[in-house]
């Protein structure tokens, strides 16, 4: 490979790994302790890193140097994401699985009457956990879904355990801290 397919292939990985991480080149070049300047040569195909900084660089996105320089990139990139998916699945569905099993033993142990609520007090604790994986894998967009069906799951959840006519006022608070959510949202996205 001449070093001008090593440029070529290395400038479209970082656009790439770039964009699927949600960063501009200001904020990549931030995290890397380069200047915006830097990671747009690169970008552009002009220069080439040098070894330390490729390692570097393959370091923050958890792949190898030759996942950088070589085509097959593309492929590499989605198996991060169907992995970076499959495992986000596989815990939020772990989370309701222990609150199926919470909510059984529950049922059939205490003389509880309200066991339903074990699946209403799952929603905001896998928003929890969607929100993280949302945070480090995914687009802001899911950051926004979860952080609202936490702060709904916890309106309801407060809602039907205190179970008082006079908390509707609850869900005021609620819609507050929604348009709080698309108010954070939207100013992340001028940045």
């Amino acid at each position: 490979m001449t070093q001008e397919q090593i440029k070529t292939n290395f400038s479209q990985n970082l656009i790439k790994l770039r964009k699927e991480k949600n960063l501009t080149q200001l904020q990549l070049a931030e995290k890397l302790n380069y200047s915006d300047k830097a990671v747009s040569k690169w970008e552009v195909g002009s220069v080439l890193p040098d070894v330390e900084t490729l390692t570097h660089i393959s370091e923050f996105f958890g792949i190898t140097v030759n996942d950088l320089i070589y085509t097959k990139k593309k492929s590499v990139i989605r198996e991060f994401h169907k992995t970076h998916l499959f495992l986000t699945l596989l815990i939020s569905a772990s989370i309701w699985f222990v609150a199926t099993i919470l909510y059984f033993v529950l049922d059939n142990v205490t003389s509880l009457n309200r066991c339903y609520l074990t699946f209403i007090y799952t929603i905001p604790v896998n928003s929890i956990l969607l929100m993280i994986f949302s945070a480090i894998w995914f687009k802001k967009i899911y950051v926004f879904l979860s952080a609202s069906a936490f702060l709904w799951g916890c309106i309801v959840s407060i809602f039907l355990s205190i179970s008082n006519s006079q908390l509707w006022f609850i869900f005021i608070v609620g819609i507050v801290g929604q348009i709080v959510i698309m108010l954070a949202m939207f100013l992340s996205k001028k940045k």
